[in-house]
Protein backbone atom coordinates (compact mmCIF):
# COMPACT_ATOMS: atom_id res chain seq x y z
CA UNK A 1 0.00 0.00 0.00
CA UNK A 2 1.39 4.05 -0.59
CA UNK A 3 1.16 6.86 1.56
CA UNK A 4 -1.03 9.42 -0.23
CA UNK A 5 -0.73 12.59 0.67
CA UNK A 6 0.07 16.32 -0.36
CA UNK A 7 4.20 16.98 -0.64
CA UNK A 8 4.79 20.70 -0.70
CA UNK A 9 8.14 20.29 -1.34
CA UNK A 10 7.19 18.27 -4.32
CA UNK A 11 5.04 20.71 -5.55
CA UNK A 12 7.21 23.37 -6.02
CA UNK A 13 7.52 25.31 -2.31
CA UNK A 14 10.91 25.55 -0.22
CA UNK A 15 10.10 23.97 3.04
CA UNK A 16 7.01 21.42 3.72
CA UNK A 17 4.02 21.66 5.81
CA UNK A 18 3.61 20.51 9.37
CA UNK A 19 -0.24 19.07 8.52
CA UNK A 20 0.79 17.43 5.48
CA UNK A 21 4.41 15.99 7.34
CA UNK A 22 2.11 14.61 9.74
CA UNK A 23 1.49 11.72 7.49
CA UNK A 24 4.57 9.82 7.20
CA UNK A 25 5.14 10.99 11.51
CA UNK A 26 1.85 9.42 12.42
CA UNK A 27 1.09 6.55 10.06
CA UNK A 28 4.78 5.16 9.78
CA UNK A 29 4.67 4.83 13.68
CA UNK A 30 1.17 3.34 14.26
CA UNK A 31 0.57 0.76 10.92
CA UNK A 32 3.86 0.29 9.74
CA UNK A 33 3.19 -2.99 8.44
CA UNK A 34 0.94 -1.49 5.21
CA UNK A 35 3.44 0.35 3.67
CA UNK A 36 6.00 -2.47 3.85
CA UNK A 37 7.47 -2.54 -0.21
CA UNK A 38 5.17 0.89 -0.96
CA UNK A 39 3.02 -1.03 -3.08
CA UNK A 40 1.28 0.91 -5.47
CA UNK A 41 -1.95 -1.01 -5.62
CA UNK A 42 -3.59 1.00 -3.02
CA UNK A 43 -3.77 4.66 -1.94
CA UNK A 44 -3.79 4.98 1.98
CA UNK A 45 -5.80 8.49 2.35
CA UNK A 46 -5.26 9.62 5.70
CA UNK A 47 -4.40 13.88 7.25
CA UNK A 48 -5.26 16.58 4.68
CA UNK A 49 -8.00 17.70 2.28
CA UNK A 50 -7.39 14.81 0.09
CA UNK A 51 -10.64 14.33 -0.82
CA UNK A 52 -11.49 16.43 -3.96
CA UNK A 53 -10.81 15.68 -7.92
CA UNK A 54 -6.98 15.81 -7.54
CA UNK A 55 -7.12 12.45 -6.04
CA UNK A 56 -5.90 9.96 -8.56
CA UNK A 57 -9.02 7.85 -9.85
CA UNK A 58 -6.67 4.40 -9.66
CA UNK A 59 -6.27 2.23 -7.59
CA UNK A 60 -8.07 1.31 -4.80
CA UNK A 61 -8.42 4.24 -1.44
CA UNK A 62 -8.37 3.69 1.77
CA UNK A 63 -9.90 6.73 2.81
CA UNK A 64 -8.95 7.04 7.23
CA UNK A 65 -10.20 10.13 8.18
CA UNK A 66 -9.19 12.93 5.08
CA UNK A 67 -11.21 15.15 4.11
CA UNK A 68 -13.16 16.98 1.01
CA UNK A 69 -12.35 20.33 -0.44
CA UNK A 70 -10.38 22.30 -2.79
CA UNK A 71 -12.76 20.70 -5.55
CA UNK A 72 -15.32 17.37 -5.55
CA UNK A 73 -14.20 13.56 -5.97
CA UNK A 74 -17.19 10.61 -6.57
CA UNK A 75 -16.85 7.81 -3.91
CA UNK A 76 -19.85 6.25 -4.57
CA UNK A 77 -17.81 3.43 -6.55
CA UNK A 78 -15.89 0.26 -5.31
CA UNK A 79 -12.44 1.67 -5.57
CA UNK A 80 -13.05 3.20 -1.71
CA UNK A 81 -13.32 2.08 1.10
CA UNK A 82 -13.98 4.70 4.01
CA UNK A 83 -13.19 3.83 7.79
CA UNK A 84 -13.85 7.73 8.29
CA UNK A 85 -13.60 10.83 7.24
CA UNK A 86 -12.90 14.27 9.09
CA UNK A 87 -16.24 15.79 9.54
CA UNK A 88 -20.01 15.78 9.26
CA UNK A 89 -19.72 18.03 6.05
CA UNK A 90 -17.14 15.84 4.50
CA UNK A 91 -19.41 13.04 4.82
CA UNK A 92 -23.31 15.09 3.58
CA UNK A 93 -21.08 16.53 0.64
CA UNK A 94 -19.99 12.62 -0.27
CA UNK A 95 -23.29 11.25 0.41
CA UNK A 96 -22.22 9.00 3.06
CA UNK A 97 -23.53 8.26 6.72
CA UNK A 98 -22.69 10.66 9.19
CA UNK A 99 -21.60 7.38 11.37
CA UNK A 100 -18.23 7.72 9.26
CA UNK A 101 -17.53 11.25 10.56
CA UNK A 102 -15.13 11.35 13.53
CA UNK A 103 -12.68 13.65 13.59
CA UNK A 104 -9.41 14.55 11.76
CA UNK A 105 -6.76 11.85 12.45
CA UNK A 106 -3.91 14.05 13.44
CA UNK A 107 -5.40 13.64 17.21
CA UNK A 108 -3.12 10.72 17.16
CA UNK A 109 -0.14 12.75 18.19
CA UNK A 110 -2.24 13.14 21.75
CA UNK A 111 -0.60 9.37 22.62
CA UNK A 112 2.43 9.08 19.88
CA UNK A 113 4.40 12.22 21.19
CA UNK A 114 6.93 12.13 24.03
CA UNK A 115 8.24 14.84 25.87
CA UNK A 116 10.55 14.43 28.88
CA UNK A 117 10.50 18.50 29.03
CA UNK A 118 6.99 19.25 29.95
CA UNK A 119 7.90 22.75 30.69
CA UNK A 120 5.92 26.17 28.85
CA UNK A 121 8.14 28.48 27.32
CA UNK A 122 5.96 30.72 25.33
CA UNK A 123 3.71 32.51 26.36
CA UNK A 124 1.75 32.86 22.80
CA UNK A 125 2.96 31.26 19.59
CA UNK A 126 1.69 32.14 16.44
CA UNK A 127 1.65 29.37 13.24
CA UNK A 128 0.47 31.19 10.12
CA UNK A 129 -1.13 28.61 7.16
CA UNK A 130 1.88 27.76 5.41
CA UNK A 131 1.21 29.81 1.81
CA UNK A 132 1.83 32.69 4.10
CA UNK A 133 4.78 31.71 5.44
CA UNK A 134 6.57 31.03 2.47
CA UNK A 135 5.69 34.03 0.99
CA UNK A 136 6.28 36.24 3.83
CA UNK A 137 7.86 34.16 6.23
CA UNK A 138 10.76 37.18 7.13
CA UNK A 139 7.66 39.79 7.54
CA UNK A 140 5.69 37.31 9.86
CA UNK A 141 8.86 36.81 12.03
CA UNK A 142 9.32 40.46 12.30
CA UNK A 143 5.69 41.08 13.21
CA UNK A 144 5.82 38.34 16.43
CA UNK A 145 8.99 39.70 17.70
CA UNK A 146 7.64 42.89 17.61
CA UNK A 147 4.60 41.64 19.52
CA UNK A 148 6.21 39.33 21.85
CA UNK A 149 5.11 36.34 20.17
CA UNK A 150 6.79 33.11 19.41
CA UNK A 151 6.66 32.42 15.65
CA UNK A 152 6.00 28.96 14.89
CA UNK A 153 7.00 27.81 11.21
CA UNK A 154 4.32 25.56 9.65
CA UNK A 155 7.48 24.52 7.24
CA UNK A 156 9.97 23.10 10.08
CA UNK A 157 10.27 19.77 10.95
CA UNK A 158 7.33 17.78 12.05
CA UNK A 159 9.59 17.30 15.77
CA UNK A 160 9.82 21.23 15.96
CA UNK A 161 6.68 21.83 15.53
CA UNK A 162 4.91 19.57 17.43
CA UNK A 163 7.75 20.43 20.58
CA UNK A 164 7.00 24.58 19.60
CA UNK A 165 3.22 23.74 20.38
CA UNK A 166 3.88 21.91 23.82
CA UNK A 167 6.12 24.88 25.16
CA UNK A 168 3.02 27.10 24.55
CA UNK A 169 0.15 28.48 27.02
CA UNK A 170 -2.05 29.92 23.91
CA UNK A 171 -1.60 29.45 20.13
CA UNK A 172 -2.68 32.27 17.78
CA UNK A 173 -2.97 30.08 14.44
CA UNK A 174 -4.20 30.43 10.80
CA UNK A 175 -3.34 26.75 10.17
CA UNK A 176 -5.69 24.23 10.76
CA UNK A 177 -3.17 21.78 12.02
CA UNK A 178 -1.63 23.87 14.55
CA UNK A 179 -5.34 23.96 16.06
CA UNK A 180 -6.03 20.17 16.27
CA UNK A 181 -2.32 19.81 17.67
CA UNK A 182 -3.06 22.35 20.20
CA UNK A 183 -5.93 20.92 21.20
CA UNK A 184 -4.88 17.38 21.62
CA UNK A 185 -2.04 18.77 23.80
CA UNK A 186 -4.78 20.63 25.99
CA UNK A 187 -3.13 24.01 24.30
CA UNK A 188 -6.06 26.25 24.27
CA UNK A 189 -5.78 27.70 21.01
CA UNK A 190 -7.70 31.08 18.65
CA UNK A 191 -8.09 30.80 14.74
CA UNK A 192 -6.91 33.28 12.61
CA UNK A 193 -7.36 34.43 9.30
CA UNK A 194 -5.10 36.46 7.70
CA UNK A 195 -5.75 35.65 4.03
CA UNK A 196 -9.61 35.17 2.69
CA UNK A 197 -8.95 32.64 0.38
CA UNK A 198 -8.40 29.85 3.89
CA UNK A 199 -10.81 27.19 3.10
CA UNK A 200 -13.47 27.75 5.99
CA UNK A 201 -15.26 24.35 5.08
CA UNK A 202 -12.25 22.35 6.08
CA UNK A 203 -12.23 24.32 9.82
CA UNK A 204 -15.86 24.38 10.11
CA UNK A 205 -15.90 20.39 9.36
CA UNK A 206 -13.17 19.79 12.16
CA UNK A 207 -14.55 22.26 14.27
CA UNK A 208 -18.09 20.74 14.39
CA UNK A 209 -17.33 17.44 15.62
CA UNK A 210 -15.75 19.16 18.58
CA UNK A 211 -19.53 21.21 18.88
CA UNK A 212 -17.37 24.55 18.05
CA UNK A 213 -18.39 27.26 15.32
CA UNK A 214 -15.41 28.24 13.59
CA UNK A 215 -15.26 32.52 13.96
CA UNK A 216 -11.58 33.17 13.80
CA UNK A 217 -10.14 36.63 14.20
CA UNK A 218 -9.20 38.41 11.53
CA UNK A 219 -6.31 41.10 10.93
CA UNK A 220 -4.86 42.65 7.69
CA UNK A 221 -2.95 40.24 5.21
CA UNK A 222 0.39 41.21 5.36
CA UNK A 223 2.38 42.78 2.03
CA UNK A 224 4.85 40.00 0.53
CA UNK A 225 8.01 41.10 1.27
CA UNK A 226 7.45 44.21 3.52
CA UNK A 227 9.04 44.04 6.81
CA UNK A 228 9.43 47.93 8.88
CA UNK A 229 12.64 48.01 7.31
CA UNK A 230 11.75 48.45 3.72
CA UNK A 231 10.61 51.85 2.29
CA UNK A 232 9.50 53.15 6.03
CA UNK A 233 7.49 55.94 4.75
CA UNK A 234 5.31 53.97 1.89
CA UNK A 235 2.33 53.10 2.41
CA UNK A 236 3.25 49.63 2.68
CA UNK A 237 5.16 49.92 5.75
CA UNK A 238 1.52 52.16 7.12
CA UNK A 239 -0.06 48.46 6.74
CA UNK A 240 2.72 47.26 8.82
CA UNK A 241 2.41 49.10 11.63
CA UNK A 242 -1.77 48.61 11.31
CA UNK A 243 -1.57 45.13 11.07
CA UNK A 244 1.24 44.94 14.31
CA UNK A 245 -1.50 47.05 15.90
CA UNK A 246 -4.68 44.18 14.91
CA UNK A 247 -2.16 41.43 16.03
CA UNK A 248 -1.46 42.88 19.65
CA UNK A 249 -4.96 43.83 19.73
CA UNK A 250 -6.45 40.62 18.77
CA UNK A 251 -3.68 39.01 21.39
CA UNK A 252 -5.08 41.06 24.82
CA UNK A 253 -9.09 40.42 23.32
CA UNK A 254 -9.55 36.79 21.67
CA UNK A 255 -11.02 34.38 23.77
CA UNK A 256 -8.58 30.79 23.69
CA UNK A 257 -10.72 28.02 22.74
CA UNK A 258 -10.19 24.27 23.73
CA UNK A 259 -12.92 21.47 23.74
CA UNK A 260 -13.57 19.53 26.61
CA UNK A 261 -11.07 16.73 28.05
CA UNK A 262 -14.35 14.54 27.65
CA UNK A 263 -14.43 15.26 23.87
CA UNK A 264 -10.90 14.87 23.11
CA UNK A 265 -10.27 11.43 25.10
CA UNK A 266 -13.81 10.11 23.29
CA UNK A 267 -12.23 11.29 19.47
CA UNK A 268 -9.09 9.48 20.31
CA UNK A 269 -10.50 6.76 21.32
CA UNK A 270 -12.54 6.76 18.29
CA UNK A 271 -10.13 7.04 15.41
CA UNK A 272 -7.96 4.14 17.71
CA UNK A 273 -10.96 1.67 17.39
CA UNK A 274 -10.77 2.20 13.56
CA UNK A 275 -6.81 1.69 13.40
CA UNK A 276 -7.91 -1.60 15.33
CA UNK A 277 -10.36 -2.53 12.56
CA UNK A 278 -8.31 -1.34 9.53
CA UNK A 279 -5.63 -3.75 11.47
CA UNK A 280 -8.06 -6.78 11.92
CA UNK A 281 -9.38 -6.18 8.35
CA UNK A 282 -5.16 -6.38 6.63
CA UNK A 283 -4.55 -9.37 8.53
CA UNK A 284 -7.65 -10.72 7.43
CA UNK A 285 -6.83 -10.24 3.62
CA UNK A 286 -9.39 -7.91 3.22
CA UNK A 287 -7.38 -5.27 1.62
CA UNK A 288 -5.51 -7.45 -0.51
Amino acid sequence: MKLYYYNAQENGFKLGNFGDDLNPWIWHRVIPELFEGQSDSKLFVGIGTLLNDFLPPEPTKIIFGSGAGYGKVNVQNDRFKIYFVRGRLTSKLLGIPDEKAITDPAILVKSLYQKADTKKRYKTSYMPHHLESEMNREGWQQICADCGVNYIDPGNSVDQVLDDISATDVLFTEAMHGAIIADAFRVPWVPMVTNEKILEFKWRDWMDGLGMAYEPCRIKRLYKGISKQIFPKLPKYIDYQLICRQFKSTLKNAQPLLSSDSKSEALHEKVYLQIEQLKTDYAAGLLS
